[in-house]
């Protein structure tokens, strides 16, 4: 489909995608239809508009949770949820149904074209797969949303919102429907793009949508197809480039293989696997993880701005690396032990900080002279510090997703690097780290210009299929070799142990959760999964300080169950007066 986007603008206006509104209305400015929508070539350009509206990258809402944090606050409400500072005027989230007009559209003109019939409902099926996801967005943040599925006049009447279950069972209907007329795959020619939506990307999004809704039965259903089809498995490689080979010398120093009855060269090739799966050479609908993609180009108009300029300091970017998106330290403690069944949550914040400030004045000196430190680093014993202590024998996900003071990254555009957490800078430098941490999962390893990135998305990879298995079977069945085959197949590709045999349901429930929050860390899953876990999950985890290894207080955590959903946003109440006396509790 990369070579389809550059003709997406002329989409995005016929059906209206550029436009602004309320509800799924046409504007009046919209270009003359009677030019257009005459062939299967119209058809095909203005599908597309449905495809370059899909979100990718989706680290914002995790930024609304316990995983990350943003400490620049023009760039979205994030801290004002995680402190239950929201509310109609600055809330969270878009009540916006761009995409919802756009489908619409599409669905009644499309039938005005002259092109083979089978073609046309193919169409109309991929379209209606990219209304039925940002329906299952708007219904995850905002409960009750009107249904609408015709293309309302600009003066149309308001419309009320439908109640949560008709908006789940539409969804589901939807996206069932959806995959019995999709095809298992497409064979590349002409209006059959490798990349389109597929029979098992429809089903896997019902899935994920059955999960989130407590349709157990229904999610493992619809995950269980997806593994059956023999289509997806989880990305791997086979041998370690020059880059990863340094850093495996360097790993040596962490992890204790033989006491942790670990194969080093699996360890260290599921690191790398884990890690590499979302590179550009690797990142394309080819990727046999990648069960729905967002695909980019080097172009001005089709890039993700996020991978290389937000993820990362401005110390690790060739131009200006932004810092916004950091990890906190609440996500570093969730990553297991190397025995894969472990946490660490026996560090207090005075430990940390003791130990973190021990060890930075060996390092302070040089705190500015970035290539002095990287030679201080190289040249100490790091183990000989009790801070290191932390990081050792740990997950292969934490070294693969996260950046940790003084740990060292070879694959970037820079070449060598190694993270400094500087305590001076918070407050000071907004481009570089004040969680003492950086995400790395994810991370671009070199932009096309100074800023962007083409590398494709996994907008749902074969992983979370596997996951969504796993709890529905667990809620239906328990904990049984189902479920531990599905666990299994991540942990053999990130070379970890088994998961445990044996678990009753609510340590299954407990473990997967667990499982669950750092194979997906930073994908955007966090903020729907710690709402539908319940109220006293979110006590728990939405609570209390966050800090920095200094003990710096990076956020503090108030949880309200009021944040179950988000205000309808004010400005949307304005225009529609049937939502004045119909706003979410507590808002």
């Amino acid at each position: 489909m990369k070579r389809n986007v550059r003709n997406l603008l002329i989409g995005l206006c016929l059906t209206g995608g550029l436009a602004g509104c309320d509800l799924d209305v046409i504007p009046l400015a919209n270009i003359a239809a009677e030019s257009f929508w005459k062939d299967d070539k119209d058809a095909w350009y203005a599908l597309n508009a449905c495809y370059s509206g899909m979100d990718a990258v989706d680290i914002w809402d995790e930024m609304c949770t316990d995983n990350a944090h943003s400490h620049k606050p023009w760039e979205g409400n994030y801290e004002l949820v995680q402190q239950n500072g929201i509310n109609a005027s600055a809330g969270y989230g878009s009540y916006y149904f761009g995409m919802v007009r756009t489908v619409n559209n599409f669905l009644v003109n499309v039938e005005n074209c002259n092109m083979d019939a089978t073609l046309r409902e193919r169409m109309k099926a991929e379209a209606r797969f990219f209304r039925a996801m940002s329906y299952l967005d708007l219904t995850t943040k905002f409960g009750k949303v009107p249904i609408v599925t015709t293309v309302m006049d600009y003066d149309a009447p308001n419309v009320p919102r439908d109640e949560v279950e008709q908006v789940r069972a539409f969804i589901l209907q939807e996206l069932q429907e959806i995959s019995e007329i999709l095809p298992e795959s497409y064979d590349g020619s002409s209006m059959n793009e490798v990349g389109r939506i597929t029979r098992y990307g429809a089903l896997a999004l019902r899935a994920r949508a059955a999960l989130y809704f407590g349709n157990y039965a229904e999610a493992e259903k619809s995950a269980a197809a997806v593994m059956n089809s023999g289509k997806y498995s989880l990305f791997k490689i086979s041998s370690l480039n020059d880059a990863q080979n340094k850093e495996a010398a360097e790993m040596d120093a962490y992890m204790d293989y033989e006491a942790k009855g670990l194969d080093r060269e699996k360890f260290l090739l599921g690191m790398f696997s884990y890690e590499s799966l979302w590179f550009e050479e690797n990142a394309s609908p080819a990727n046999p993880e990648f069960v729905v993609t967002r695909e980019y180009m080097a172009d001005a108009n089709n890039n993700d701005w996020c991978r290389y300029t937000y993820f990362i300091p401005k110390s690790l970017s060739v131009k200006d690396g932004y810092c916004s998106y950091e990890p906190m330290q609440d996500l570093i403690d969730a990553y297991w032990d190397a025995d894969g069944k472990t946490l660490r949550n026996d560090i207090t914040m005075e430990q940390r900080k003791a130990n973190f400030e021990a060890m930075w004045k060996d390092f302070e000196e040089v705190r500015n002279d970035q290539a002095a430190y990287f030679a201080k680093v190289k040249s100490t014993d790091l183990m000989q510090y009790p801070y290191m202590e932390e990081f050792r024998n740990r997950d292969s996900r934490l070294y693969a997703s996260m950046l940790f003071p003084f740990k060292g990254w070879h694959e970037t555009a820079k070449g060598e690097f190694y993270l400094m957490f500087d305590p001076t800078k918070i407050n000071q430098d907004g481009n570089e780290t004040w969680t003492g941490y950086c995400f790395r999962k994810m991370v671009a390893l070199e932009p096309y210009d100074e800023y962007n990135s083409p590398a494709d998305y996994p907008v749902i990879r074969y992983a979370e299929v596997l996951l969504t298995f796993a709890e529905a079977h667990l809620q239906n069945s328990g904990w049984d070799a189902q479920v531990t085959g599905a666990l299994n197949l991540l942990r053999d590709r990130c070379g970890m142990p088994d998961v445990p045999a044996s678990l009753s349901k609510e340590e299954g429930i407990n473990f997967i959760r667990n499982e669950r929050r750092i194979e997906l860390a930073a994908e955007g899953h966090r903020f729907d999964d710690i709402r539908r876990y319940g109220s006293d999950y979110c006590k728990q985890v939405m609570n209390g300080p966050s800090y920095a290894p200094n003990g710096y207080q990076v956020i503090n955590k108030v949880w309200d169950d009021r944040l179950l959903l988000m205000p309808i946003p004010q400005s949307s109440i304005d225009l529609n007066p049937l939502l004045k006396d119909d706003q979410n509790p507590g808002y």
